[in-house]
């Protein structure tokens, strides 16, 4: 991993206040994507016509447009941009790769890189030079995750690192404040429980992440495994119990919501959590969203780190959530990897950027860039992780093998059923053995 110096410390880190964004679909002029990489030119030709594809908001619309227009002025051509919601992106990408159609360059969500990457539809970029593709500003083991059969196919467009958000101007009000990076699960517990008494039952301590992957992959990881190895679970019915029972002790002392509470709230946006309504004063979830919470509220928020048995130990990792790649039947791949290069390397297009993809991959133009309060936080967040509890991580097709997909469905509904009562821990985690073994065989 490569630290980063400048991280604030982990005392120091929460004493980083933060004071109290739809989808749409554009589609820009731009080239048709065909052809042959494997005689095309490793050198840039400059003044061509390019395509991206890629999901999000209308902020997230303006902030490309404005990066391929600075791009346009220095190399010439155009660039044009294809932007969909993030639910109906992953089908259109893959109807366009299907058919030859697909942009030549390609945001992509972390669990599908290794799909594209093994039907060799991603283009491999270790061969071009420095002066094309320039890796070294990147975090080593963030970028880690897209070589994928020993070949280079993507780079993150942001770092992230799993987190909790906290509801600060809640725990002040109790005489209480936000618990330290590197707390206990011992710590978590009892603290839960604290708020829920010093609020006289008006908060619940904690919300239940019981139904979450994410952070179970964390608490596996603290267990010194991973989700998956060699294509099958990594973890066993011990591991998986025991998280499911850190849960229901929680809800059974009145520290987090009944479970039916929790499912009620798992869908209509962040506007519908328990955060934001005020019934729990955290949130489980990568932070690099910590802006839109803290628009939904008044109160101040804070992030920290998910419990852990120690800082030696605590299961965290820091990697994109968000990837960009070359389409392999590029018509120009070499100016397609100059784009990816310019978006990640180049200071203006940074400036632009911030933190809209997460954290900056670029270690430098990172500590340049003049950011908003919560993305200030959020970004100081990724460098305390990789400062002090990061652990490596495995590459992405390792992460998400064939199958995880509906492994990770399984286990969403498994835990809304045993949190409901409907079934019990001991038959939930044998059911949900059963079905995932079936998926990865």
């Amino acid at each position: 991993m490569h630290h980063i110096g400048r991280g604030p410390s982990r005392r120091s880190f929460l004493g980083l206040g933060l004071a109290a964004a739809g989808a749409t679909t554009l589609s820009l002029a731009g080239c048709g994507t065909s052809g042959s990489p494997g005689s095309a030119s490793v050198t840039p030709q400059g003044n061509v016509p390019l395509k991206m594809s890629a999901y999000g908001s209308n902020v997230r619309q303006q902030k490309l447009q404005r990066v391929f227009e600075l791009y346009a002025k220095k190399h010439g051509g155009t660039v044009g941009l294809q932007l969909l919601s993030n639910e109906a992106y992953a089908q259109k990408l893959a109807t366009e790769i299907a058919g030859g159609a697909a942009a030549d360059v390609l945001a992509l969500f972390q669990n599908i890189v290794a799909q594209y990457a093994t039907k060799n539809a991603l283009a491999p970029l270790d061969r071009y030079s420095a002066k094309v593709l320039d890796l070294s500003p990147l975090d080593k083991e963030a970028s880690s995750g897209g070589v994928i059969g020993g070949k280079r196919v993507a780079l993150p467009l942001g770092d992230n690192a799993y987190g909790v958000i906290w509801d600060r101007s809640a725990l002040t009000g109790l005489g209480l404040s936000v618990p330290e990076p590197g707390q206990t699960w011992d710590q978590f517990i009892s603290f839960a429980n604290d708020v829920r008494k010093k609020s006289g039952g008006r908060l619940y301590g904690t919300m239940d992440d019981s139904t979450d992957f994410n952070g179970f992959e964390i608490f596996v990881r603290q267990r010194g495994k991973e989700l998956y190895k060699d294509g099958k679970l990594g973890f066993s019915k011990a591991d998986m119990q025991a998280w499911f029972e850190i849960w229901a002790d929680l809800r059974k002392s009145g520290a987090a919501p009944p479970g039916d509470l929790t499912v009620q709230t798992s869908t209509g946006g962040f506007g519908n959590s328990l955060l934001v309504t005020g019934k729990v004063p955290n949130f489980f979830i990568y932070p690099n969203v910590l802006s839109s919470f803290q628009a939904l509220t008044k109160n101040e928020l804070a992030v920290s780190t998910m419990p852990m048995p120690s800082a030696s130990n605590s299961g965290h990792f820091v990697r994109a959530s968000n990837w960009v790649a070359v389409n392999a039947r590029s018509s120009h791949p070499a100016d397609a990897v100059a784009l990816v290069d310019f978006m990640l390397n180049d200071e203006q297009a940074a400036s632009v950027l911030q933190a809209e993809f997460a954290a900056p991959p670029n270690l430098e133009l990172r500590r340049t860039i003049t950011y908003g309060k919560s993305d200030r936080l959020f970004v100081d967040y990724v460098e305390l992780v990789a400062k002090e509890f990061a652990r490596p991580v495995p590459p992405l097709d390792e992460e998400f093998p064939s199958g995880s997909p509906q492994v990770m469905t399984a286990f969403v509904t498994t835990s809304q059923g045993i949190a409901t009562g409907q079934q019990s821990i001991a038959a939930g985690t044998d059911g949900f053995f059963s079905q995932a073994e079936g998926y990865l065989s």
